[in-house]
């Protein structure tokens, strides 16, 4: 295995594993700081995606970036007013129940409102291309911000 290919899949490995790291760190903080065993966290990532290409079809992707945190954000807060401070004095056993059940109910509302078909999704134009390229010199790799240069 040559270093430029050890270097990529080094780079892979951890931006996956970061991704995980944030998912399952808010299981974490919720847990410790409101002692609410949420498994619907994820559902709630999801439906913020899905929001979030549905309005940048049709407002951009910056106004994506504002609206849709707000929608879940405003969704999570009225399930938690509404549906976890009543299942709350149940114990634990009774909030994992419910927040595993809207996990399900949220995969099937996002199923009939948007399909099972991949959403097409194109980043802004100040986000698209890389950040760097590693470029193969005869010293050994380099790094180069942005696409890499023509040879």
């Amino acid at each position: 295995m040559d270093a430029s290919h050890f270097l990529v899949s080094l780079l892979n490995g951890l931006s996956v594993g970061l991704l995980l790291f944030l998912l399952a760190s808010g299981l974490t903080l919720i847990f410790s700081l409101m002692g609410v065993l949420n498994f619907a966290h994820a559902s709630f990532y999801m439906l913020g995606a899905y929001v979030g290409a549905t309005v940048a079809a049709g407002a951009g992707f910056w106004a994506a970036l504002v609206v849709a945190p707000l929608v879940v954000g405003l969704a999570g807060a009225a399930f938690e007013r509404w549906v976890l401070r009543r299942v709350h004095p149940q114990g634990h056993v009774a909030e994992l129940l419910v927040t595993f059940g809207l996990a399900y109910v949220v995969v099937e509302a996002v199923q009939l409102v948007w399909g099972r078909q991949p959403l097409a999704f194109e980043p802004p134009p100040a986000l698209a291309g890389p950040l760097f390229t590693l470029v193969q010199a005869p010293a050994g790799l380099t790094l180069a911000w942005g696409a890499a240069p023509e040879a």
